[in-house]
Formats: C-alpha cells, structure tokens, sequence
C-alpha cells in the first residue's frame, strides 16, 4: 500500500512538474526579463548564502556575463535555468547551486528530486548478512521512525550489515541521525554540525540512545555502499560513520555536495536552491564539498555490494575466530 502510493505520488510529482515546464516555457524571456532574474538570484545570495564573499563574486559575473550578451540567444525559462546551473555551479564550486522550473518546493538537500521512499531493498545474505538499501533520508524522522524500527530491528541479530547509498540522493539531517543511532551504542555520539548563515546558528546533530527497537550496535562490521550519484545527506552518513571508524565505504567517491539549504522562487516560474549552511565534522573540522566522500575500497558503483559482502564475510570469520 505504501509503495503504491509513493508511486502516485511521482506521478502527480512528474505530471505537476511537466505542466509547469509547459506553462514557463510559453514565455519568451527578454533581456530585460532575465535581468529580473538575475536581480532576485542576487537577492535571494547575499540574503542567505553561506558563503557572502562568493555571493558578491557570483552575482558580479553573473551581470558581467549578461552585459557580454552571453545570455542573449537564451528565450525560454528551462533552458536558461540550465545555463544558470551551469555558471552558478562554477563560480562557487557548489553542488547544491541550481536552478530549476517549477514551484518552490518544501525540503533541505534534496534538490527538488520528487518524493521517495526511504528504504528499498532488504534481505539476509549467506553467512548472515544483512542488506538493507536506503534510498533517501528526505522523509522527517517522526514519519519514519516506525519503518526504520523495524527494518533495523530486523537485522539486529546479523553477523554483519551492508547499507547501500548509491541511488540515495540525501535528505534531512535529522533523519541521518535516526538512522545511524543503529549503529552505535548507549551514548550519544556527535555524528556532524551544521553552521547557517541565517541566525549565526550551528545546529549539533548526535546519535540518539533511546530509538525504539533493536540496534545492530556499535561492534559488528557495517560497510556502506557508495556512487557517484550518492549526494547531500546520504554523502553525510557515509562520511559521518566512515570519520568515526564505524564503517567501511565500497564503491565510488560521492557527488560532493555538503552545503544545506533551500529553495527560492524566481520570476517566470523558477526556483533557485540556496545553500544557506555548511556541514562541519567534529573531527575532520571540514566537510566533502566539491571533492566527495572518497571510499575505503574503490571500485565501480555496480560491483560494490558484491566487493562489499566478500568484505564483510571476512570480517565476521576474523570475528568468530
């Protein structure tokens, strides 16, 4: 039942999101119009973007690039909207700088994605391995809490666990820290800390004791499965349980986005995501943007979980003995 309604809701999602295309891309924008745009994306950076020295240098180019006629031969919304990713993307060398058609949407890291379940695939290999796939953490902990109780319970009792992040396209913090408190033990544990702008604040994000369930704990072999396609939260697990010592990357280096936020609306039907926070590791004291989270064990995305069970067979037998 959950699955089924998940699936309508892309489908609303996709359809909701082609007939916003459809409409926006009706306009014929001018040069007078895409510098309304380029005002309210300058706005919206020195307002709320974690970085004010780059949001200078951003919007700087940005109205430079215009004055070149760079944007000249650019009429319809979607396309611009690509070139603006583009050129955002390079100049402050963040991910998470885009621009894209549609409505302003709820959510942090998500990068407008449609909604996901939070876990797909899960089953207990020979030699009693657990494999459990996460495919976002965009859902609030409160929503999932349940689900991640059971699936977590579920596998409490294997010898060994594999997590696989290679279709995770990231979420909530908060959701991070839910899931990962099944690894760990009775004490909380600084898993990573957000700075934003807005505020001056840094919001602490530790590993909760009390979760409902049964943990896999802080003592058996976990190994996380990793693409280049693994971005934003999910990014933020990987390199939160792998800087503690508590996991094992397998696969390839991440996306490299570390930098929270949220969306923007823009004239003519777009919507720009400002990355209003940076993430800081407790004990890296940085973060993975623009270079990712760099695997333990190399190896391409699509032979990662069968590098990572052998892995985690050797583990357990080294255990046992």
């Amino acid at each position: 039942m959950i699955r089924r309604l998940l699936m309508l809701l892309l489908v609303f999602a996709s359809a909701a999101a082609q007939d916003a295309r459809a409409q926006t891309d009706d306009v014929s924008l001018t040069s007078q119009t895409r510098l309304a745009v380029l005002d309210s994306i300058a706005r919206a950076l020195n307002d709320g973007y974690v970085f004010p020295d780059v949001a200078s240098v951003i919007n700087t180019e940005l109205r430079s690039r215009a004055a070149r006629g760079e944007f000249d031969s650019v009429t319809d919304p979607s396309s611009f909207a690509q070139l603006l990713t583009k050129d955002l993307q390079e100049l402050g060398h963040d991910k998470h700088l885009r621009v894209r058609v549609g409505p302003t949407t709820a959510g942090s890291s998500r990068l407008f994605d449609a909604p996901t379940g939070t876990f797909g695939r899960t089953k207990r290999l020979p030699g009693d391995i657990a494999y459990i796939e996460i495919l976002s953490f965009g859902r609030p902990p409160e929503v999932v809490a349940d689900e991640t109780s059971r699936i977590m319970s579920a596998a409490a009792d294997a010898k060994g666990v594999i997590l696989d992040l290679r279709e995770n396209g990231g979420g909530s913090p908060r959701t991070v820290a839910l899931i990962a408190s099944y690894m760990f033990g009775a004490k909380p544990v600084l898993l990573n800390s957000l700075y934003f702008r807005p505020g001056n604040r840094t919001d602490d994000f530790y590993t909760q004791p009390g979760v409902s369930g049964k943990k896999v704990g802080p003592d058996k072999p976990v190994f996380i499965l990793t693409s280049s396609r693994t971005f934003s939260g999910a990014e933020e697990f990987a390199y939160d349980l792998q800087t503690l010592k508590r996991a094992k990357i397998v696969g390839e280096t991440t996306g490299g986005g570390a930098n929270p936020g949220g969306p923007v609306p823009l004239p003519y039907g777009m919507t720009l995501f400002v990355p209003t926070g940076r993430a800081v590791n407790p004990i890296t004291k940085t973060n993975w943007e623009g270079v990712g989270v760099k695997p333990d064990v190399a190896v391409e995305a699509d032979s990662a979980l069968e590098v990572a069970y052998r892995l985690a067979q050797k583990a357990v037998a080294g255990i046992e003995r």
